[in-house]
């Protein structure tokens, strides 16, 4: 899978001015900042949650945002997903229902198919049933990406996803998802202050 990614924008946050500018190859591309420096908003834009003052967000020659030609895709046309670091897995459903809640449109079989082939590769097997809240940080975690890689997105992006995690568990999960990324081709923008995480 391709995808080149070209982001450049301007957003005013109150007295804060975020100008953003920067391309990216397909593959694993880290933003690594301390925090406040605008790297959600960054995020956040390329996903289509904000919209920045003006500039122009292009992602495989396709324009995403262009303040001069009037272009602002709504989120769910712009074929990413979005891992961030809280949880956002609806309580009332379990594990199944959350991955296969992006591609509710799909027939019955086609929902069941893909949220079993990720569930496999993710490691969830005999989760399946479970509610978010029985969950360790971990497995939740995993459960997002899932989602996440549910509705077959051309570009994903993590906002801090392990920010929460300890230690041991962030190392476990860093692994599992450079080998996702790597198996699927799918590319990627992680955002992190943590040094660490970033190498």
């Amino acid at each position: 899978m391709t995808g080149d990614l070209s982001v450049q924008f301007q957003r005013r946050l109150g007295s804060f001015s975020l100008d953003v500018e920067f391309s990216a190859a397909p593959g694993i591309t880290v933003l690594f900042g301390h925090s406040g420096s605008g790297k959600s908003m960054t995020l956040k834009s390329i996903a289509g949650l904000a919209r920045p003052d003006s500039g122009r967000i292009e992602f495989d020659g396709r324009a995403l945002f262009d303040s001069r030609a009037g272009v602002n895709l709504p989120p769910h046309r712009r074929a990413s997903g979005l891992v961030t670091q809280g949880n956002t897995l609806l309580p009332h459903l379990d594990v199944r229902q959350n991955i296969e809640f992006g591609i509710h449109h799909l027939p019955r079989d086609e929902r069941a198919t893909r949220s079993a082939e990720l569930i496999g590769l993710l490691g969830l097997s005999g989760f399946e049933s479970r509610r978010p809240r029985s969950l360790s940080g971990g497995q939740q975690q995993r459960v997002a990406l899932a989602r996440a890689l549910a509705p077959s997105p051309r570009l994903l992006m993590f906002d801090e996803p392990l920010g929460a995690l300890d230690k041991s568990l962030k190392e476990d999960l860093l692994n599992q998802i450079r080998a996702i990324l790597h198996k699927t081709k799918i590319p990627a923008i992680y955002v992190t202050h943590d040094q660490d995480e970033a190498f």
